[in-house]
């Protein structure tokens, strides 16, 4: 697969395996460019989390190789990486005694000297995050006191702290999210995806999240990818993805598609087909 100039990562033919069980990942293959919003669908156990762990440079696939700005990611040290590419998770640790606006700024760690100091144009950079996520005013609260779907606001914040301060101003940075809205209300997750999405085309980053909210996944994202058994089943706008074939093989269900997006109506009728 080759990279052109504005591909954030690519992958090419990823096959993994855990042990002697049957390949989680087989042939895995896609780019992402500057300024996409994608979103990674899939099943529980299709392999979603395995291939975040490997594009986060985490796990070693058995075959295959994964290019961040066009460099082996396996061959990057983790502060390369961290340089380059943000990852949030689900579950975030809150056992940990720092205020919110300390953990923003633990985003410039990549970015700096251990012995440098955070400055006044620091601070104004992580506040201007955390405005635009909502969670400025918890600046000076633990994050061990606020709810969970406090906590993921701030986390993105530091996220978007850490691709924000690259020296390329955020271009060409990558930003990871597994599940990392899934304590979000419904209006607070919407709000999230347009500004993930303005940020990803304003500032030519690129973010690959992976949903279980498929509505939120048709409405706010550039592209859709789908895995199934391990394998891509469908790469492409969300309109072009989320057809009735497409739930009833990857899903399992049937749904109705609608001028605005789609109705999933029946899962057993579909599990009693054999």
């Amino acid at each position: 697969m080759n990279s052109s100039a504005d591909t954030v990562i690519s992958v090419d033919k990823i096959r993994f395996s855990y042990g002697a069980a049957g390949p989680v990942l087989e042939n895995v293959s896609f780019a992402v460019r500057e300024g996409e919003h994608v979103s990674l669908v899939g099943p529980n156990g299709s392999g979603k989390s395995t291939l975040f762990r490997i594009l986060a440079g985490f796990l070693r696939p058995a075959s295959g190789r994964v290019l961040l700005g066009g460099a082996d990611i396996r061959a990057m040290s983790p502060l390369e990486r961290a340089k380059r590419l943000s990852f949030v998770p689900q579950d975030i640790r809150a056992d940990f005694p720092f205020n919110c606006l300390e953990v923003v700024l633990m985003a410039l760690y990549p970015h700096r000297s251990r012995l440098a100091a955070t400055d006044e144009a620091d601070i104004a950079l992580a506040a201007a995050m955390m405005r635009e996520t909502g969670v400025w005013r918890f600046a000076d609260k633990k994050i061990s006191e606020l709810s969970g779907g406090e906590r993921q606001r701030v986390i993105i914040s530091r996220a978007l702290l850490q691709i924000e301060s690259a020296p390329s101003g955020g271009k060409g940075g990558l930003l990871l999210l597994d599940e990392a809205m899934s304590a979000l209300d419904v209006a607070a997750r919407i709000d999230m995806m347009k500004l993930l999405s303005a940020r990803a085309s304003a500032r030519a980053s690129a973010i690959i999240g992976i949903h279980h909210d498929l509505q939120t996944a048709a409405g706010f994202s550039s592209r859709v990818l789908a895995l199934h058994r391990g394998r891509i089943a469908a790469s492409g706008p969300p309109r072009s993805v989320f057809t009735e074939p497409f739930f009833k093989t990857v899903f399992s269900v049937k749904a109705e598609i609608t001028p605005g997006g789609f109705l999933i109506k029946d899962s057993a009728v579909l599990m009693n087909d054999g």
